[in-house]
């Protein structure tokens, strides 16, 4: 074991230490009551807008790779 993975094996379990010592935690109630909070039930995008953005973008990225 060489020191790099001690080093980020430390600073992985540091780290998720840290996470679930601050998950303990709950939100004050005025976070969580507020009039302008967003509405998660809604769909901002449709899954066929999605697929064809990330269909676009593939697109695009090939044409750029290829022209390079």
């Amino acid at each position: 074991m060489d020191a790099n993975s001690l080093i980020f094996g430390s600073m992985a379990v540091i780290s998720l230490a840290v996470f679930f010592y601050l998950g303990r935690f709950k939100a004050s109630s005025r976070q969580t009551d507020r009039d302008d909070r967003i509405d998660w039930s809604t769909r901002k995008f449709s899954i066929l807008k999605i697929f064809l953005y990330s269909l676009g973008l593939a697109v695009g990225i090939a044409l750029i790779v290829q022209v390079i």
